[in-house]
């Protein structure tokens, strides 16, 4: 079962010694290649895998004699199976970051090709001269290609990377293919405190911590060992925020600094401190405790008429959402003055919903900045302010007991919504008292009635209208597909997917402007059935499910749907003229452990005509790893049953 384990190891007081600990990097020889390693064509632990990691390990060891830097050790091994496995791993980069006036540097880098030919193993090694420096995009990288690469070789490389006053590097015990073998080892003295940061689902094979004094530091060294066993590689599947949440992996972040004989330096606060730091901070909420009176005029005219609290907060929130442009989604400090934003009418999402806040307070109402991490972005920590784990800020407006949450970053939002990548887990409120807002897809619903009514026309024709009534998510998202197309191409897609020859008339998409109401589709539709025996679908113009979501036999994480689902479709249709009714679908009903979702279908002949009802209804988003199966074949019946046709013959 996959949990969040965000554990707080306070390096050099929470102690286990364990001696008979067998550490592998160490003993691990470059070049140590036999004849055997390469019998297997391939591994138990994922018989189909293009690549398996025979070892992946690193060590990560503070000097302290050397002004805290940090040797970075890494060996990896790869059996290379297939030439798909090339692309990602046939090339090797190596960031190298800017550390003040300090950079990274490498040393001790070997590369090599391992093949078996005729009964021996023949080493191809990498030319010093096929090094080289480059930059991958903003960064500056080390990096080379292997050569003489088959399939079934093995690639082997080793380096040492120098940083200075660098922090802790990031490990993955788990990759996107299976690794036989993986570790971690770092090395740190005692006067550094750490929080570590796990996630994942393994258990390793062990996690050893052993203290050792040392004269020249005037203190102990503290080594720390991670190692597992047999990883499965982590391959991403539907219904997944990111999966870096599931990673088997550990990261850290430095807290404290307790030099002996010195005051101790923190670097980890509260929520509490750090809500007062964010609130002087220029860059993000100094401007928000001032007057800011040059915002007088434009509040003034924006809620000219409006006498009510809410009245006045929609009418700045819809003023900001359709006169401002979004250059970036991704920000929670600002990128200029608040009155810069105010004057070019664009700027990221702080420029915009800090502006929305400011405005707010100006029209003398209580308002908060609240940060959040959206869903591709990863989950963030409820017991640590780490601020690199947030990504993105909105407005929590109070007006009595009631809150209501804003983004006017977004065009396509009513007053009070949010967009579901924002429902991530825990957000947190940037107020005298930082409470955590609990944004769960869980809580978010959209519920969604689609109606077709059918009958008998002119010269053998079957016409009829439907009409489809969206919730919130499938508005903002109609919404936002009409600012990038028009209603002709949506409606001429829509015709291919039918199933059947048909025309349209009368097509129109209701309330693309009114924010807070539902878009509606609607249209005439008519088509005629010629064949002696008629297959018919009877969800026309349905958004079915023409394939299983949940194609994978397993799952080790959660399903991660963007909200909970509630779509009705009705069908009221006249057997049409010259046919008789020759076989309907079973009607069914079925449920989803218990309480947690239903399906239905519903269908009978009441004299001429035909009356069909179908459900789907999920009361959660969220679904952990040992109800998959069940959510699987829950699904698997919708997409059979939905596939079922009327059949129809000729009298």
């Amino acid at each position: 079962m996959f949990f969040n384990r965000f554990t707080a190891i306070i390096c050099g007081i929470v102690i286990s010694v364990a001696a008979t600990a067998q550490v592998k990097l160490d003993k691990l020889k470059f070049g140590d290649i036999k004849p055997e390693d390469f019998k297997s064509d391939y591994y138990s632990i994922d018989s189909s895998a293009d690549a398996v990691y025979l070892d992946n390990m690193a060590s990560a060891r503070y000097d302290p004699g050397n002004g805290l830097t940090i040797s970075y050790k890494v060996h990896r091994r790869i059996r290379l199976l297939h030439k798909k496995s090339f692309d990602d791993l046939a090339t090797v980069k190596i960031p190298l970051y800017q550390h003040g006036y300090k950079e990274d540097y490498v040393q001790n880098l070997q590369a090599a090709t391992y093949t078996y030919e005729g009964g021996k193993v023949v080493t191809t090694k990498l030319d010093k001269a096929s090094i080289f420096k480059d930059k991958d995009g903003d960064d500056k990288i080390e990096k080379f290609t292997f050569p003489d690469l088959k399939e079934g070789c093995i690639i082997e490389y080793s380096y040492t990377k120098v940083s200075e006053f660098s922090s802790l590097p990031r490990w993955n015990f788990q990759s996107d293919y299976p690794e036989l073998w993986t570790e971690y080892t770092v090395e740190t003295p005692e006067y550094l405190d750490f929080v570590v940061l796990s996630k994942g689902f393994l258990t390793p094979v062990f996690d050893t911590v052993i203290k050792s004094y040392q004269a020249f530091i005037q203190g102990n060294m503290i080594e720390h060992t991670w190692a597992y066993k047999d990883v499965p590689a982590l391959k991403e599947e539907s219904y997944v925020t990111n999966l870096s949440n599931y990673r088997q992996s550990i990261e850290f972040q430095i807290s404290a600094v307790r030099f002996p004989g010195r005051e101790t330096q923190y670097f980890m606060h509260t929520w509490y401190q750090t809500v007062d730091e964010l609130m002087k901070d220029e860059d993000f909420g100094e401007e928000l405790s001032k007057e800011n009176g040059w915002l007088k005029d434009d509040v003034k005219a924006v809620t000219a008429g409006r006498t009510d609290a809410v009245g006045k907060a929609k009418a700045i929130y819809e003023s900001i959402r359709d006169n401002y442009t979004c250059i970036d989604d991704e920000a929670i400090y600002l990128s200029q003055p608040l009155k810069k934003t105010q004057q070019t009418k664009k700027g990221t999402v702080a420029d915009i919903n800090l502006l929305l806040i400011a405005m707010l307070k100006v029209a003398g109402l209580d308002v908060s900045p609240v940060l959040l991490s959206t869903r591709g972005n990863g989950k963030t920590i409820d017991e640590y302010p780490i601020m690199s784990k947030f990504n993105y800020v909105i407005a929590r407006l109070q007006i009595d007991n009631t809150s209501y949450l804003l983004d006017a970053s977004d065009p396509v939002l009513g007053f009070g919504h949010l967009g579901e990548d924002c429902y991530n887990g825990s957000a947190r409120i940037i107020a005298s008292d930082p409470l955590i807002l609990n944004l769960s897809a869980d809580s978010l619903r959209d519920a969604e009635v689609t109606s077709l009514l059918l009958i008998n026309g002119e010269e053998g024709k079957v016409s009829g209208s439907y009409k489809s009534i969206m919730g919130q998510i499938h508005s903002a998202d109609m919404r936002d597909k009409m600012r990038k197309s028009n209603p002709d191409d949506y409606f001429k897609e829509l015709k291919k997917n039918f199933g059947i020859e048909a025309e349209i008339s009368g097509a129109t998409i209701d309330s693309l402007k009114q924010f807070d109401m539902p878009v509606s589709v609607q249209y005439n539709v008519s088509f005629k059935p010629e064949d002696d025996i008629w297959y018919f679908n009877p969800l026309i113009g349905a958004d079915l499910y023409k394939e299983n979501p949940f194609s994978a036999a397993e799952r080790s994480y959660p399903v991660e749907m963007p909200y909970c689902m509630d779509k009705t479709y009705i069908l009221s249709m006249q057997i049409p003229a010259g046919y008789q009714l020759d076989e309907l679908p079973k009607q069914a009903k079925v449920t989803l452990n218990e309480n947690e979702g239903s399906f239905e279908y519903l269908v009978q002949q009441a004299g001429d005509r035909i009356q069909l009802r179908t459900r789907i209804k999920l009361n959660k988003a969220n679904f952990a790893p040992q109800d998959y199966e069940t959510l699987r074949n829950f699904f698997a019946f919708i997409v059979q049953k939905q596939a079922e046709q009327i059949v129809f013959k000729k009298s």
